[in-house]
């Protein structure tokens, strides 16, 4: 599947990126992804990064979702995680390589992940860590409007299009 049309400001923006299901051989490729986008952030929010805390954390992370490779051209720059809850499509998990961020990546996932959830007469809900500010603006800008909080996250919804 190719994703195209986005519409961000930034000069290095992309207009289309590919995405593909992730296969058990991508596991140790999304481990690397995860602790290269989310270490700083986890450090930032939690303390130091525990590996063996992590790994067990990414497992079910991995198996319990639909995961899905984001590519450029030839090169992998992120993924998403996917699930459901109370009949929505729950976004889990963004996650775009440092070198790749505030390109418009994360822009095109989210609204394929919206325009997909939208086929199946759904919505999308996710949550973003408060100190993940970035995250929560990408999400206000796409049409996320607070469904909520908890003493970590924000908690989000977009409604059926």
């Amino acid at each position: 599947m190719k994703i195209k049309g986005a519409s961000v400001t930034n000069s290095a923006a992309v207009t289309s990126v590919e995405v593909r299901r992730a296969t058990e051989e991508d596991h140790q490729w999304l481990y690397e992804l995860h602790e290269q986008a989310h270490k700083a952030l986890v450090e930032r929010a939690y303390g130091p990064w525990e590996e063996d805390q992590q790994r067990a954390f990414f497992a079910p992370l991995v198996n319990d979702h639909e995961v899905f490779i984001c590519s450029d051209g030839d090169r992998q720059v992120g993924a998403v995680y996917l699930g459901e809850r109370d009949g929505d499509v729950w976004l889990e998990l963004v996650e775009i390589l440092p070198g790749h961020q505030r390109q418009g990546y994360g822009t095109l996932v989210v609204r394929w992940v919206v325009e997909r959830a939208s086929r199946q007469g759904a919505g999308t809900l996710l949550q973003v860590h408060r100190v993940n500010q970035d995250a929560h603006r990408l999400y206000l800008s796409e049409g996320f409007s607070s469904a909520g909080e908890t003493a970590t996250h924000h908690l989000m919804r977009k409604s059926v299009q």
